[in-house]
């Protein structure tokens, strides 16, 4: 199985010299793992100089990265979910040195990020359709907060979402979507929404909109889909300088039964008490000025914080998209 090579037309006479494989062996149980020997293989055969290191947990593979990108690495792959691709951008992008291309071997639980990359569902050859690939500029939000900063490569939630992440514990035998609309249901019966105050700028020359309501769940993405599927903002891009944000009012359980199928298909343009948004700039506190839990490209942060101001960082993360079918 072929697993990487890179040949742009501006680079098809330079070979590869430096490749760092940055593998989660605990990506979806463990699937990651499995990967390596096929990996490695296939990397020797094709006489492509490789590092391959393994994580060793929360925070490993942002190190990691930094240290690829410091040795000089002209293309880092990864093998793991959302959150790897999560740390590696952030250690790809921690100063202002020129990041390397960003190619993804996904296995993980929702693998959003993926569907990005392979909007087309065609992840059994992604491999294969790397040797054909070339980098493209990608859209990565940035958020501040209490004494902390941060980049997301395709999510930032706050409400439902943060509880929905502690129920997939209960549920692991399920996958992507299933898994997600499982934990979601569990978690409807006990959530209890909060007010939040979302300030907003969406682009040059727009005036700035407040939006101060109690919400089930308020997300700003990058791309379409997050929970392995759900397509919260259908129009959104990684490639067009913008986030998107989609803001749920207060909800009774008999419309959220309802408007469920309609977000997981990405037909719920209209419904009065959702809100979409295309956005560049964007504040997040609660309306009683109380602290909160938010969470990040399906990571919960451990730590409560106050207030989240958000911005675009438009093209800033080379990431190598597929080629032919391979």
């Amino acid at each position: 199985m072929d697993v990487i090579a890179l040949a742009t037309e501006r680079q098809s006479t330079r070979q590869l010299e430096k490749v760092w494989v940055i593998l989660n062996p605990s990506a979806s149980g463990g699937r990651g793992l499995r990967l390596q020997p096929a990996i490695e293989e296939t990397l020797a055969r094709r006489a492509v100089p490789f590092t391959l290191v393994r994580s060793e947990g929360p925070g490993h593979v942002e190190a990691l990265s930094r240290e690829a990108k410091g040795e000089g690495a002209d293309l880092i792959l990864a093998v793991g979910g959302d959150g790897t691709v999560h740390e590696v951008a952030n250690g790809v992008l921690a100063d202002d040195g020129k990041p390397p291309p960003l190619g993804v071997v996904p296995v993980g639980t929702g693998n959003d990020f993926m569907r990005m990359i392979d909007p087309r569902g065609r992840g059994r050859f992604i491999l294969e359709r790397l040797l054909s690939g070339k980098p493209h500029p990608f859209d990565v939000g940035r958020v501040r907060f209490d004494g902390g900063a941060s980049y997301f490569v395709n999510l930032l939630g706050v409400g439902i979402d943060v509880e929905v992440l502690r129920k997939r514990a209960d549920f692991r035998r399920l996958k992507g979507l299933p898994q997600y609309l499982a934990a979601l249901i569990s978690a409807l019966v006990t959530f209890r929404p909060e007010s939040f105050r979302v300030s907003l700028r969406g682009g040059v020359g727009r005036a700035e909109e407040i939006i101060e309501e109690r919400t089930i769940l308020t997300a700003v993405t990058v791309g379409p889909s997050v929970g392995g599927g759900f397509l919260l903002n259908p129009d959104a891009k990684p490639d067009d300088g913008a986030l998107d944000l989609f803001f749920v009012k207060t909800l009774g359980m008999m419309k959220i039964a309802r408007y469920i199928p309609r977000v997981i298909r990405g037909t719920h343009g209209g419904i009065p008490e959702i809100l979409q948004r295309q956005i560049v700039r964007a504040k997040v506190e609660r309306s009683d000025g109380g602290a909160f839990i938010f969470e990040m490209d399906g990571d919960r942060m451990p730590d409560p914080v106050r207030r989240l101001e958000i911005d675009v960082c438009p093209g800033v993360l080379p990431v190598l998209l597929p080629g032919g079918d391979g």
